[in-house]
């Protein structure tokens, strides 16, 4: 990607100018040097002027130099256990792919909804978001987009022809549906999107409030099952009508293909995986008899058993084979460890060099509102800025800063906090805004008018959800 050269100078110029210029009353100079590293980042982050991983090693290079923080501080955000909890779920959501779980999934999920276009249209996203739970986006949206163009092509009544106006709606619902399902499966887990688990860190850090794997999904699963559905609404009956005969059992299976019976890799795989999340939910359970045990903990023991547990496939060699192999481990998202490790450090001197209470305190006296309206502010704020930005750096410069406005309000930060770190991943309207977004648009099979009208609807739903979640759902789940 070539250098963005009006971000690059312009991120350099703000951090100039920043420290050039005395810090305002009642900050001290590591925190205001602390603004300048933070506001060169955010513009690199959000004009792409360079790699988004190497803008993370910024604050490594930057903070010690301007004394805001001591080397080994900022080393240690770099190899927060939050990036061994990303990693290892990385590499499950690796074998789920290698071993074709996913296929399997949307092939029972699609051959058992019936006939009717609308409900397949609504089996493929509950597969995609179920999928989606445990692999990340952009990968979920590679696995899927090709059942999603069989599904297409099996409702045409002569696929030789010029399609109907109502089978290019479809087409083009079934193609977008992928990319909404598996943004907003993505809500469900902590390992669904590499934003959660940052939200879960820094609300820990910056308020000392433990977000456990099975209480994250206590909140999360209830957004992407109320959201899904209102999400198929929204394609199959405002921005993308259609009305088609019901598309006959053989033509769905012949388009989707067929599984055949479980080989022994594909067991071994869903039992790592069924072991892990049965040890992430009944995690507080664990933890009174196994001292130490952790999210993270939990995510490397099972890639580890990937690595060592034979596949049992058929032949000599291929039963020797692990689940998976170091080929397989290079594909993982190892740049996060620069990107979310760079964003942990920014956030953790925002908090420490007193930034984000001095932000809060001065942002509180200029406009002062009510849990609620503060909530959807942050909310509404962060998911318009997340349709062009950076989704981490949107949540990693955006949480400590509203929990430190909730606190001077006198308001729980946690529920605003979280608001801010959902609303950060909820962009679905701007073709470039994610890469599954992008994805769908390269198909060809989606006009761009309505990928931003419904990622439009989708976002305002999205508003009302994170609201209502972190309003009702994230006080009793963590009260």
């Amino acid at each position: 990607m070539p250098v963005n050269r009006f971000g690059f100078w312009l991120g350099l110029a703000a951090f100039a100018v920043l420290l050039a210029l005395p810090p305002p009353a009642g900050l001290s100079p590591a925190a205001w040097a602390t603004a300048a590293v933070a506001a060169l980042m955010a513009v690199w982050w959000f004009t792409d002027a360079v790699p988004v991983a190497m803008t993370g090693t910024l604050p490594f290079l930057l903070l010690p130099l301007l004394g805001a923080a001591k080397p080994g501080e900022v080393a240690a955000d770099y190899m927060s256990p939050v990036l061994f909890l990303v990693l290892g779920g990385a590499m499950l959501g690796r074998a789920l792919e290698k071993w074709g779980l996913h296929h399997r999934l949307a092939v029972a999920v699609v051959t058992h909804a019936g006939t009717d276009p609308a409900r397949l249209l609504l089996a493929l996203m509950a597969a995609t978001a179920f999928v989606s739970m445990w692999v990340n986006n952009s990968a979920t949206t590679v696995m899927m987009l090709p059942i999603a163009g069989s599904l297409a092509l099996a409702a045409r009544r002569d696929p030789d022809a010029d399609p109907s106006s109502d089978e290019r709606n479809f087409g083009a619902a079934l193609v977008l549906c992928v990319a909404i399902a598996s943004n907003v499966g993505g809500f469900a887990t902590p390992i669904g999107t590499p934003v959660n688990p940052v939200a879960i860190d820094l609300v820990e850090r910056h308020f000392g409030v433990r977000i456990g794997f099975g209480e994250w999904m206590a909140f999360g699963v209830p957004i992407m099952l109320v959201a899904l559905p209102l999400a198929w609404l929204v394609l199959s009956r405002i921005v993308l009508p259609f009305r088609l005969a019901a598309v006959p059992p053989a033509q769905v299976i012949a388009a989707v293909g067929s599984t055949g019976p479980w080989t022994p890799p594909e067991r071994r795989v869903l039992a790592v995986l069924v072991a892990a999340a049965g040890s992430w939910v009944a995690l507080p359970v664990l933890e009174r008899h196994v001292p130490g045990v952790s999210d993270a903990g939990v995510a490397v023991a099972a890639a580890l058993l990937l690595f060592v547990l034979p596949a049992g496939a058929r032949g000599a060699d291929a039963r020797r084979e692990p689940l998976l192999d170091w080929a397989d481990a290079r594909q993982a998202p190892w740049y996060l460890i620069l990107l979310l490790g760079g964003g942990l450090a920014l956030a953790d001197a925002v908090g420490s060099t007193g930034l984000s209470g001095w932000l809060g305190a001065e942002l509180q006296q200029v406009a002062p509102v009510t849990p609620l309206a503060l909530l959807f502010v942050v909310t509404a704020l962060c998911v318009l800025l997340t349709e062009c930005a950076s989704n981490l750096a949107t949540a990693a410069t955006f949480i400590p800063i509203v929990g430190a406005i909730a606190i001077a309000g006198g308001h729980d930060p946690v529920p605003v906090a979280l608001a801010a770190g959902l609303a950060a991943s909820w962009g679905f309207a701007n073709p470039a805004g994610t890469s599954s977004n992008a994805m769908v648009i390269g198909t060809g099979r989606v006009p761009v008018p309505a990928m931003v009208g419904a990622g439009a609807l989708v976002d305002a739903v999205g508003v009302v959800l994170i609201v209502l979640a972190c309003a009702v759902l994230v006080p009793l789940v963590l009260g």
